[in-house]
């Protein structure tokens, strides 16, 4: 199953190893405030990172995700941003109309 998950992201403290950098083109403008993306190993299983530095605020953001390398990491950063977006929506709306679903609804 590929997924991105912000649940998935790793604490502070965890040790992972960095296997392999995965090239990327910079010079794209989907790419524009990525840093680095990178394959990491931890406790045997891999998985992709991309070091997101937001060119507004210039924060820095690490998203770890199972999606295939092929994927531009400009556009694994939007598609986390998009999701917080979708997901801060409805959970304002739902707290503005005082909505209360079971904790496993599914939309």
């Amino acid at each position: 199953m590929i997924y991105i998950n912000r649940r998935a992201m790793l604490k502070e403290n965890s040790i992972a190893t960095l296997v392999e950098s995965i090239p990327f083109d910079s010079r794209h403008e989907i790419n524009t405030g990525v840093e680095a993306y990178s394959v990491y190993e931890n406790k045997g299983i891999k998985f992709n990172v991309v070091d997101y530095r937001d060119p507004e605020t210039g924060k820095l953001y690490r998203f770890v995700t199972t999606l295939p390398m092929t994927i531009n990491p400009g556009a694994i950063a939007m598609l986390y941003f998009k999701r917080w977006t979708i997901e801060k929506t409805f959970n304002n709306t739902k707290s503005n109309f005082k909505l209360k679903f079971p904790n496993n609804y599914l939309w």
